[in-house]
C-alpha cells in the first residue's frame, strides 16, 4: 500500500441542492438525497494542519461549486447568479479526511483538463 501526500474531501450535496435540481429538471422529482448523494466526489489537496481543517473547503468554494454543479447544467438550467462561500456552503458539506491510501497496485495516471 502506498500512502499519497495528500489530505482529501468528500463534498455531499445538500437539501438545497437538490430542490435547485428538481426545479430545474423535473424528471428527477422522485430524486432523494440518497439518490443524488450515492456517487459523491473526493478532492484532493495538499495535506493540512489539524488545526486548519476545512480551509481547503473555504479556499477552493468557487472551483467545487463549478464542479458539482457540471453534471446538472444543461438546457435550461442555470448556476445561481451569484456564488458566494455562502451560498456554497448551503448547498455542499464535506467530509474531511486526512491520510489518503492507494490500494492499487498499478502506477497512479495524472489527467488534466
Amino acid at each position: 500500500m502506498k500512502y499519497l501526500n495528500r489530505s482529501a474531501i468528500t463534498v455531499y450535496r445538500t437539501e438545497n441542492f437538490l430542490n435547485w435540481v428538481k426545479k430545474c429538471h423535473p424528471t428527477l422529482e422522485n430524486w432523494n438525497l440518497d439518490t443524488l448523494n450515492h456517487h459523491p466526489n473526493v478532492y484532493l489537496f495538499d495535506m493540512e494542519d489539524q488545526n486548519c481543517w476545512g480551509n481547503c473547503f473555504k479556499e477552493n468554494f468557487g472551483i467545487i461549486f463549478e464542479h458539482e454543479m457540471g453534471d446538472f447544467i444543461h438546457g435550461n438550467a442555470k448556476a445561481p447568479v451569484k456564488v458566494t462561500f455562502e451560498s456554497h456552503s448551503s448547498w455542499f458539506t464535506f467530509e474531511y479526511s486526512e491520510v489518503v491510501s492507494d490500494l492499487s497496485k498499478n502506477n497512479l495516471i495524472l489527467y488534466d483538463d
